[in-house]
């Protein structure tokens, strides 16, 4: 995917989302989001997690076939310079991805979370999207909840909630 291919308005996935539902095997539901792609350094970090977290390999799989890897322009990359020393890399090259096209910037990570909302980029995690994924009928809410109790019981997984209908 080079930059004439980049949708318009871009979700810019991360590692964090990308491997919660690599976990659950639930991949399909990021994939099936408007715009996703995600940037090269998550393809890297995810080939980096493999060897320790071998449900990752699923999330490999997912972006050969399904989820889009952005090539980075000159533009992106002098963000995502900038922005380096703010965020982890690939945390920094996703939202200087999703900064650059208008897109929004999908992650749980707190720290990338503010940066993006200071810098007036909107962010989505899990949460997010599993509230999206009811929203749109393709899960409900109880099959949402037992995949929120899995990340929060197994991975361990920081929200405020437990289920979904408190996020209402």
């Amino acid at each position: 995917m080079t930059g004439d291919d980049i949708p318009a308005n871009p979700s810019v996935l991360n590692t964090t989302v990308l491997s919660n539902f690599a976990y659950i095997d639930q991949l399909w539901v990021v994939a099936d989001l408007s715009g996703i792609c995600t940037v090269p350094v998550v393809r890297e970090e995810l080939e980096h997690g493999v060897d320790n977290h071998p449900y990752l390999q699923e999330a490999l799989d997912t972006l050969d076939n399904e989820i889009p890897v952005a090539t980075i322009s000159d533009t992106v990359a002098n963000r995502e310079a900038v922005v380096g020393a703010h965020l982890d890399p690939g945390e920094a090259q996703a939202f200087a991805l999703a900064d650059a096209h208008d897109g929004r910037l999908l992650t749980d990570d707190g720290d990338a979370r503010l940066f993006a909302k200071d810098q007036g980029v909107t962010v989505v995690g899990s949460v997010g999207v599993l509230l999206a994924a009811i929203d749109a009928g393709k899960i409900d809410e109880a099959t949402a909840d037992v995949w929120l109790s899995t990340w929060i019981d197994e991975i361990g997984y920081y929200v405020p909630y437990r289920t979904i209908s408190e996020y209402r």
